[in-house]
């Protein structure tokens, strides 16, 4: 039987402590030859865009597909997770929850090796759905000293500040401009719907890790080209996928500030592969492998649980 789960009950078998551990080890097992990436495919149509995400995790015999959908009422996000060895389709679940969180964990990850950092005081420009799961993931792998949140909507940046504040006990604070949230900080996030680049180098000099999220688009970007010419290492989830997908790094290269030849994967890193020089950037556009992980763990605490879930038998 496949296990059929819900937005808000895939939510709540959601644990940052153990999503940040099953993304750390996806990556690691990848530099071992145990996941098996593919680069997410956007078919285009009046109205609306639909994008797959294929990926299979040999180490857990584990394959599966996310698939969304982005029209003018929003994006709905569904993943199906199969088994590798036998066929049987186990879960169909939703998976906007499960994208918050495998990318907050893949920041943290990222910052984790890229940094060295165990410590810190960090800055977030953008204060929408993805941005507390960005701080939260953090809090897995470093202590937060302080966090400095900025977005264009001053409503949206005092609610994230107090609620990190009151509900984690973070000493958590909005600014009015997004170089005040990085002035400072060690680790900095950028999590926004930007089209135009707003981080210039200016912004980033105290940065010693960055983590671009944003986007996964090649004509948007929330960095400048000087800005990314400042890191001396880059590096990317997926190489091929971000040859076609990011946009700061594809608007840098065209302007001479960037070459691919500078960028490794994060496999490489996890993996003990690359020793990267300091001044890191994390160029994040979200990959499959992270999303088999997380279902992985999901399905099989929905299993543990005992609860009553619905249930379909696609065999027949």
């Amino acid at each position: 039987m496949t296990l059929l789960l819900s937005e808000s009950e895939t939510a709540s078998l959601l644990s940052m402590k153990e999503v940040v551990p099953a993304i750390e080890e996806s990556f690691r097992q990848q530099a071992l030859g145990n996941s098996i990436n593919t680069p997410r495919t956007k078919n285009y149509a009046r109205g609306s865009r639909l994008s797959t995400m294929p990926g299979t995790l040999t180490y857990l015999g584990r394959a599966g597909v996310k698939s969304y959908i982005s029209t003018r009422n929003g994006t709905a996000f569904l993943f199906t997770l199969f088994d590798a060895s036998t066929n049987a389709p186990l879960a169909v679940m939703g998976a906007g929850y499960l994208g918050k969180y495998r990318t907050g964990a893949a920041s943290a990850v990222a910052t984790k090796f890229l940094s060295g950092l165990r410590e810190f005081r960090f800055g977030v420009a953008g204060a929408g759905g993805q941005a507390l799961t960005q701080v939260l993931a953090l809090r897995e792998v470093a202590e937060l000293s302080r966090v400095s949140v900025w977005s264009r909507n001053k409503e949206r940046r005092e609610r994230l500040a107090k609620l990190l504040s009151k509900e984690y006990g973070l000493e958590a604070s909005p600014v009015q401009e997004v170089g005040d949230a990085f002035r400072g900080s060690q680790v900095a996030t950028t999590i926004t719907s930007a089209v135009e680049p707003f981080v210039t180098e200016g912004a980033i000099a105290d940065v010693r890790h960055m983590n671009v999220c944003g986007s996964n688009e090649p004509d948007h970007a929330e960095l400048t080209p000087s800005a990314v010419a400042k890191f001396r290492s880059v590096c990317v989830d997926d190489l091929a996928e971000s040859k076609i997908e990011s946009g700061d790094l594809i608007m840098a290269m065209k302007s001479g500030d960037f070459s691919w030849d500078k960028a490794f994967e994060l496999k490489d890193v996890v993996g003990g592969r690359v020793n990267p020089a300091p001044k890191t950037l994390f160029k994040s556009n979200g990959v499959a492998i992270e999303d088999v992980a997380v279902a992985s763990l999901v399905y099989e605490k929905a299993l543990k649980s005992g609860a009553e879930h619905n249930t379909f038998d696609f065999t027949e």
